[in-house]
């Protein structure tokens, strides 16, 4: 039997990703499927770079922070340190889209990690290869605010 979903609470409240406090979010809502993350796409005219198509910073933004959503799987605080997309075929907006990440590998401090976005006949449009850094919880204190009580990793508030 395959393992049942676990949702996971957004990144924080103005998330531009999965924040439901921000009036630009991209509304994602992720649940985790083993070591998988998965969400649903849908972007609108906020997101929209040419006309009727996605931007490309929104569809690479729908991967970084579904790529990021791993660390809660992982237990492991980290960042982007780098992102490459490959954008296979356009993007619309007003579509239903749905994205997916998964672990490659972990070298140490170093998270290698990917995700791809497909279209409702399971058509990949982009897909992404991922470095993410682990770093302390001091770190993102530096910007005087304090990480959400979610991140700080304890078993009592991660998905199970």
């Amino acid at each position: 039997m395959p393992p049942l979903p676990r949702p996971v609470a957004p990144h924080h409240d103005h998330c531009l990703g999965c924040g439901p406090e921000n009036p630009g979010s991209l509304g994602l809502s992720f649940h985790v499927v083993g070591e998988h993350v998965h969400t649903e796409l849908h972007l609108d005219q906020r997101h929209e770079g040419a006309p009727g198509f996605a931007h490309g910073g929104a569809v690479a933004t729908a991967l970084d922070d579904t790529i990021g959503t791993l660390l809660m799987v992982l237990r492991r605080p980290a960042v982007t340190a780098r992102l490459e997309v490959d954008y296979r075929k356009p993007v619309f907006i007003d579509a239903d889209y749905t994205v997916e990440s998964w672990i490659e590998r972990i070298d140490g401090r170093k998270l290698h990690l990917a995700g791809i976005i497909r279209d409702a006949a399971g058509e990949t449009v982009a897909e992404a290869q991922a470095l993410f850094l682990e770093v302390d919880m001091a770190h993102f204190q530096q910007s005087g605010n304090q990480p959400p009580e979610h991140w700080r990793w304890s078993p009592s508030n991660l998905p199970r």
